[in-house]
């Protein structure tokens, strides 16, 4: 019984070893994909909804529908300086009216977007700001991206809550 063990381990080492698998690093490329799928569902979704329902709240603890697209269009430009976008104010707009949000939000997705084309590969290891602490860019372009998913996901319980059916999930 020993001896099949030790032969068993030995065969897995062996093919282990054989492997040639290298581990993929996070290329600018996957961020600007990512990020383009992520502003593709969102887009999506939001104009999806009904003008009327840009008011709607769940409950009154709850920002309304607008109010929550809005929060994601200032964290937007809150977030951009670190990925190297220029800092710019969010821009003014009623965040009941869904012209005004629709436009804001595609202006915000592609300043976001633009940073992130801009960026090569050796930029993601750069050291920046991330609200008092330093961190690799990349990894804050993935908490940007985290909290993008985390409001999108708000947005499709309002958007179901109203009967719109949300634009299908795409990862990386």
């Amino acid at each position: 019984m020993k001896k099949l063990n030790r032969t068993f381990l030995i065969i897995c080492l062996i093919a282990i070893g054989s492997m040639n698998v290298k581990a993929q690093g996070i290329k600018q490329s996957d961020l600007v994909s990512a990020w383009q799928n992520m502003t593709n569902m969102f887009l999506t979704t939001t104009k999806a909804m009904p003008a009327e329902h840009f008011t709607y709240q769940p409950t009154k603890e709850v920002a309304p529908f607008g109010g929550l697209v809005g929060h994601t269009i200032g964290a937007n430009y809150l977030f951009g300086p670190t990925v190297n976008a220029p800092k710019i104010d969010r821009p003014s707009f009623d965040d009941s009216n869904k012209k005004e949000v629709i436009s804001a939000m595609e202006a915000s997705f592609k300043y976001i977007n633009d940073a992130i084309s801009n960026l090569s590969d050796s930029d993601l290891s750069q050291e920046v700001d991330w609200f008092g602490s330093k961190m690799p860019r990349l990894k804050a372009i993935l908490s940007l991206t985290d909290h993008i998913e985390r409001e999108y996901g708000k947005v499709i319980t309002y958007a179901r809550l109203k009967g719109v059916t949300p634009a299908g999930g795409r990862g990386w």
